[in-house]
């Protein structure tokens, strides 16, 4: 295989590949659209609301992939939060749900040279063969496991001065 004579061309191709790869959607309700904050160097996450004044700006809901974290839904939750102009993100829930693996259709897998239509007289899982001598008949498995969402508040504190650390 030959490499592309442009390295830029070769990075540009591998950042385009792992963007595809992004495992974290968000979704975001803005409680207010009239309220417009400027964006915010810092975001506190919280795991409960805190004892100074603030308004809430936005629902967060953040889906992450198969085997994804907590972390990267929090991380996510965090940049979307700075973009609002909240000043802490307020963890409310997590769930998680089982998606099962499911057999998918691809072509690639399909056996092309030896259909089951060209030996119509002897099926390949009679013996001798208690199996099939080609077991690639076009599906595969893409597996399952856990996926988590998380559910939070973007918050504002209403007056500026410096949140109280947290014992």
């Amino acid at each position: 295989m030959r490499l592309p004579a442009h390295p830029a061309f070769a990075l540009a191709l591998f950042a385009i590949a792992a963007a595809g790869c992004a495992a974290v959607s968000t979704d975001i309700t803005v409680l207010d659209p009239a309220q417009k904050f400027p964006p915010t160097e810092n975001v506190a996450i919280l795991f409960d609301y805190p004892p100074q004044p603030y308004v809430k700006i936005a629902l967060i809901e953040a889906r992450g992939g198969v085997g994804g974290s907590e972390s990267a839904l929090l991380d996510e939750a965090r940049k979307r939060a700075r973009a609002l102009g909240a000043d802490a993100v307020v963890r409310l829930e997590v769930t998680a749900a089982y998606h099962p693996p499911v057999r998918v259709y691809d072509p690639a897998y399909a056996n092309m040279f030896y259909p089951y239509y060209r030996y119509p007289y002897r099926s390949f899982y009679y013996p001798p063969y208690s199996y099939a001598p080609f077991p690639y008949d076009g599906y595969r498995w893409v597996g399952g496991g856990d996926v988590q969402t998380l559910k939070a508040v973007a918050i504002r504190y209403t007056d500026k001065r410096e949140p109280a650390a947290m014992p």
